[in-house]
């Protein structure tokens, strides 16, 4: 055989073919993190209180033996003893393996780990932040092709401003609108549903049709606005079908959770929609924790435009299975995200991949305790980072001071 025949035959063995890091999980650290709103947040339908200045979840950091680190967040409740217990199996993994790969790329949980991360889907977060590391390429990377090179973001923090600071009125609604599109943001969203809880019910349905229209008049034709009763409908279609047909020349972008959700229901709203030419888009699914919950709104007939999984609870694989559910019913999947600065960049590395995955939640949180430069918001969308996995490091100072009295150890 000639020598270059022969160095062409070695090229193509597993010799030649560059190895996948060898890492094995030595330790994983949960503690509380604290973050904070860029500003008071009052109440939505069904809340008690206002959310406040502040929110609390659970901080991760997957370790590796080369001094790797994976970073994540836990839901919506802290770390208890049984979770602490669930995780681990982890301990002596190699990252590489958790999961099936093909090339670069995430495919599904292998076997050995499936179980684990179904009950803990939100651990895609750390896992995909640790893989991307050792691999040295973007978490979106690991889920495909670049399909968009900045992600539209929307704001979510419109609550009921103008029942907590009664003397504003609607106008402590609108100044928030004014600031959010000063901001740089393109698209916000509302919240809805006063008559619930927080005012007379005739009173609070009509408060939320002014406040819609005011909302409308104040940020223009151009910004995307969508609105969110948080249920605060229940039981009462035909007060729901008022509040839509009456917003009607306010072009609502989506009505998300007017209700909650059955087939007949949405049938009906949306043939009622059909009927009057009302095209704003129905948009439900943060409680939905099994992807084929919204298949029968999807088939024969689509009655949901918008799936909103939680990012966390659903992680990325689920979320990535939802979008191409829903594109092949010519609907979208954008992602519910709240009280999680990590929750929204994990939706914007989704957008990033994912062209079914149009928009991105934001509460506009932030965490002293992360460092996470070069997200820049601009006319509406977000730039991200090329740095590997999700972009993020721990500022070690404010962790010793605030994450570390909380800290459990898992080795």
């Amino acid at each position: 055989m000639k020598r270059r025949h022969f160095l062409g035959s070695l090229a193509l063995t597993p010799l030649f073919v560059q190895a996948r890091p060898v890492a094995k999980i030595t330790r994983i650290r949960l503690s509380t993190l604290q973050g904070r709103f860029h500003k008071f947040v009052a109440m939505n339908a069904y809340d008690k209180a206002p959310k406040g200045y502040t929110y609390e979840h659970t901080l991760i950091r997957i370790e590796t033996d080369q001094g790797v680190e994976g970073i994540g967040a836990g839901t919506y409740t802290l770390a208890n003893q049984a979770y602490v217990e669930s995780l681990k199996p982890l301990i002596g993994a190699n990252p590489l393996e958790i999961y099936q790969m093909d090339g670069d790329r995430i495919i599904g949980r292998s076997s050995a780990f499936a179980s684990l991360l179904e009950k803990n889907r939100h651990l895609d977060g750390p896992l995909y932040d640790l893989i991307g590391k050792l691999t040295n390429c973007p978490a979106w990377r690991l889920m495909g092709d670049s399909v968009r090179d900045r992600v539209l973001i929307y704001d979510s923090t419109m609550y009921f401003s103008d029942v907590w600071f009664k003397d504003r009125g609607i106008s402590a609604v609108t100044d928030e609108c004014q600031e959010a599109i000063k901001s740089g943001f393109k698209a916000i969203k509302i919240k809805l549903g006063r008559g619930d809880k927080w005012m007379e019910r005739s009173a609070g349905e009509k408060r939320d049709i002014d406040v819609v229209h005011a909302v409308r008049e104040t940020v223009g034709p151009d910004v995307l606005v969508m609105a969110d009763p948080n249920y605060g409908y229940r039981g009462r279609f035909d007060a729901a079908w008022q509040l839509i047909y009456d917003t009607r020349a306010d072009h609502l972008h989506w009505m998300e959770e007017i209700f909650p959700e059955t087939v007949d229901d949405y049938r009906t709203l949306r043939e009622k929609m059909a009927k009057a030419n009302i095209r704003t888009l129905l948009a439900a699914g943060e409680h939905v924790r099994d992807i084929n919950a919204f298949r029968p709104y999807l088939t024969p007939t689509r009655l949901m435009d918008v799936l909103q999984m939680d990012i966390r609870q659903g992680g990325f694989l689920d979320n990535i299975a939802l979008a191409k559910m829903a594109a092949s019913a010519g609907a979208v999947a954008i992602q519910h995200n709240w009280a999680s600065q990590i929750g929204s960049i994990m939706a914007m590395h989704l957008s990033r991949a994912v062209e079914a995955i149009p928009m991105v939640e934001s509460d506009r949180s932030t965490c002293d305790v992360l460092v996470a430069d070069g997200f820049t918001l601009s006319n509406g969308k977000m730039e991200m980072p090329s740095k590997p996995g999700l972009g993020i490091g721990i500022d070690e100072q404010v962790y010793a001071a605030k994450c570390k009295p909380t800290e459990i150890i898992i080795a």
